[in-house]
């Protein structure tokens, strides 16, 4: 029964995957409680799940403050506008529902858009060091230019909080534990291939 626990086998390296993403879901949670350093948190999970993907050696815990220092003012900046964005859009949808009920789907869809390119945003500033105006572009023509796998992280990202809310008994603490280390972890997986890519071209 020994090889069940050797370090190099599938099950104790998933074992280890799923502990790590807990603990980097409790420390992005416990680090976006003033809400504004939010953009940071994420940025510095990203960071650390794209290093899990490419299996680059390092300490979870230390790259993951390390990351969330370096990219402070960026991601509250970054984090801000978002925040924006998505709160005008929230009252053009309820607004679009009191008055013009048909623009309330393209108002929603407009939202689903914001939530996809900042994927790529918060994936391009954890690992690359690019103005935002610079990322954005960048993650604009990322989002359309790979839609299959945009739209993959987009749809698993809805579905996962979509469903874990609706079944909320079962979902709360799977939201706990892994509502934002899973998805993001899954959208370094996608996004690895296409970060790879790019430094090839680069190289």
């Amino acid at each position: 029964m020994d090889w069940l626990f050797d370090a190099d086998k599938p099950l104790m390296r998933g074992l280890s995957a799923i502990a790590d993403l807990l603990i980097l879901n409790l420390l992005t949670i416990l680090c976006s409680i003033p809400v504004i350093t939010a953009g940071p948190a994420i940025i510095a999970l990203f960071t650390t799940a794209i290093r899990m993907v490419r299996n680059e050696d390092g300490s979870l815990v230390r790259d993951y403050f390390r990351a969330f220092s370096a990219n402070l003012k960026l991601g509250i900046l970054f984090w801000i506008l978002l925040l924006i964005c998505m709160g005008l859009l929230y009252f053009d949808y309820l607004a679009a529902q009191a008055y013009a009920p048909v623009m309330s789907p393209v108002i929603a869809a407009m939202g689903v858009l914001v939530l996809a390119v900042s994927f790529y945003i918060f994936g391009l500033l954890a690992r690359y060091a690019d103005t935002l105006k610079v990322t954005v572009k960048k993650a604009i023509f990322l989002a359309v230019g790979y839609f299959p796998r945009t739209l993959a992280m987009t749809a698993f990202f809805m579905a996962f909080w979509v469903l874990s809310i609706r079944y909320i008994q079962f979902g709360a603490p799977i939201l706990l534990m892994f509502g934002l280390s899973l998805p993001c972890y899954v959208c370094a997986i996608l996004m690895n291939g296409i970060f790879t890519q790019l430094e090839n071209k680069k190289g």
